[in-house]
C-alpha cells in the first residue's frame, strides 16, 4: 500500500529500536519528509507498560524509500522499561 492509500494515524512498522539512558531511537521508512513530529507514542497497557508508535502524518515526498533514525525523549515513553506493540521488519537501505 502506498503512502497515499494508508489511513492515518497508522501503527508504524519499525526497522529498529535502541533505548539509551535518555532517549529512544526508532528506525522507520522515509521517502524524504519524515521527522519526529510525524509520530506519537500511545500507551496500550500500563502494567507492564506497552506502547505503540503511530504515524500521524504521511510522508508524501518522492525520494526513493530509505531507512531513517528518529530520536525521542525517554520521558515521552513514560518509563525506562516498556514493550512495543509495533510490528518489526527489515527496512530499505539508508541513503549515503
Amino acid at each position: 500500500m502506498s503512502n497515499t492509500e494508508t489511513e492515518y494515524p497508522s501503527v508504524e512498522t519499525l526497522h529498529g529500536l535502541v533505548v539509551t539512558e535518555t532517549k529512544v531511537i526508532i528506525t522507520v521508512t522515509s521517502t524524504g519528509c519524515t521527522d519526529e513530529s510525524d509520530f506519537k507514542i500511545e500507551i496500550v497497557e500500563t502494567l507492564p507498560l506497552l506502547v505503540k508508535i503511530v504515524r500521524v502524518k504521511p510522508d508524501f515526498c518522492r525520494m526513493i524509500p530509505h531507512s531513517v533514525d528518529l530520536s525521542f525523549s525517554l520521558k515521552e515513553f513514560g518509563a525506562a522499561e516498556f514493550k512495543v506493540a509495533n510490528p518489526f521488519a527489515p527496512g530499505p537501505r539508508r541513503l549515503q
